[in-house]
């Protein structure tokens, strides 16, 4: 999605109604922010032509972290920025750039790949011991996915069984599948984009893919669609715009955010997928028209536009269970290596589990007591899990949260 604002468009805009704050402004002072990341503790975000900006105060105050990026008359054509463990990595238009200093310096590792103002690493995505780059542009052209599991001294084609034509919106793992939404359908890879198989019941363009419970949702020309069989058919979710050129989805917070670039904003859904309403409290009016990507950091979940980034605060409690259960705390939800889960007094030993978006068990650690535990991440899969503490006799004592795993 790129920002594009026309004087009729603005002023038609600043005549609209506020609504209930839902958002809040970071007053960062960067203007057209079209991509962000996290490292170190520190907010990377791409602004338009400026370059990159690099904050250490949660987004309060920012600086230029662009020594090494190429310039083009004084203008630095960035277009996202991404990570893969402790190394940032810049998409610009004059190809790819890595720091692995925290920014404080940028080196080309774009290799052959094509690199022009039209045809450029527009996202970046980390899964498993890969980096995957998502460029703008057909497939023909230089575009589609390509990766590399060495921080980019090579890169490797990532679109496999993509026909030429195809247009790389965005990716996302869940359970051990990745989706592809592209301009032609949904593509599927089990073998972590080493090959892809067209979903035979979309043949649309899709831009993207989120779970939510049991339920697959995307982001299309049609608008917001929702599947309870893994993708065989689609129903028409209610409320959220229809006939889109464009847009950006996640799932986040047990919940699904969508941007319709359709001069509405952002939309949310509460139940799987099923209906969306209007979420934009708190967004000023002239941004609603120029929201850019999502980013998710922990319980923050941002979104770059044309004036300022917004954030909205997460809860780490997503599912409901019968009865209060304080039976856990987790920090931080989305993690690299590991978190920390602290447990109250007078539960005795539990264990703490992790199940995927299938209901799957996918890590446990026995013989947790009181106080705070290093869960280790070990050969846990990217994605977002569910967790449970369960007693000693084997009966779950309540769901604590979710983590997400990058």
């Amino acid at each position: 999605m790129r920002l594009a604002l026309s004087f009729p468009l603005v002023l038609s805009v600043l005549l609209a109604e506020p609504s209930t704050a839902q958002w809040t402004a970071l007053s960062s002072g960067q203007q057209q922010t079209r991509s962000m990341t996290s490292q170190g503790g520190a907010l990377f975000a791409v602004t338009f032509p400026t370059g990159m900006k690099k904050s250490t105060n949660g987004g309060s105050a920012w600086t230029a972290a662009n020594t090494g990026l190429p310039q083009n008359g004084g203008n630095y054509f960035v277009e996202s920025v991404g990570r893969h463990g402790s190394s940032l990595f810049a998409g610009t238009q004059s190809g790819i750039y890595r720091s692995d200093n925290g920014g404080s310096s940028w080196s080309s590792v774009n290799g052959s790949l094509t690199a022009t103002n039209q045809v450029y690493a527009n996202k970046f995505f980390s899964f498993g011991n890969d980096l995957f780059a998502v460029f703008a542009g057909q497939v023909s052209q230089g575009g589609g996915i390509w990766k590399t599991d060495n921080l980019g001294s090579t890169w490797n084609v990532g679109h496999s069984g993509m026909g030429a034509n195809t247009i790389v919106y965005h990716l996302t793992q869940i359970g051990n599948l990745l989706y592809a939404g592209t301009n032609t359908g949904i593509y599927t890879s089990t073998n972590n984009g080493l090959n892809w198989t067209a979903m035979a019941s979309v043949n649309y363009a899709v831009f993207g893919v989120a779970a939510a419970g049991s339920n697959l949702v995307m982001l299309s020309t049609f608008g917001a669609r929702y599947s309870t069989n893994n993708g065989t058919t689609w129903n028409n979710a209610t409320g959220a715009p229809g006939s889109l050129a464009d847009g950006e989805i996640i799932g986040y917070d047990g919940k699904v955010f969508v941007i319709a670039p359709d001069q509405t904003g952002i939309y949310r859904s509460i139940d799987n997928g099923v209906s969306f309403s209007a979420y934009n409290g708190g967004i000023s009016v002239i941004d609603l028209v120029s929201l850019e990507e999502f980013f998710a950091d922990g319980n923050l979940l941002y979104v770059g536009s044309f004036m300022d980034i917004y954030s909205t605060v997460g809860s780490t409690v997503t599912v409901a269970e019968e009865a209060p259960a304080p039976t856990a705390y987790l920090y931080p939800t989305v993690f690299e290596d590991g978190f920390t889960a602290v447990m109250p007094e007078g539960q005795g030993e539990v264990s703490l589990v992790l199940y995927d978006t299938q209901g799957r068990e996918a890590l446990r650690t026995d013989g947790l007591g009181a106080g705070e535990h290093r869960i280790e991440r070990g050969d846990l899969k990217a994605g977002t899990y569910r967790c449970a503490v369960v007693g000693a006799d084997g009966g779950r004592k309540g769901r604590v949260g979710t983590v997400i795993a990058r």
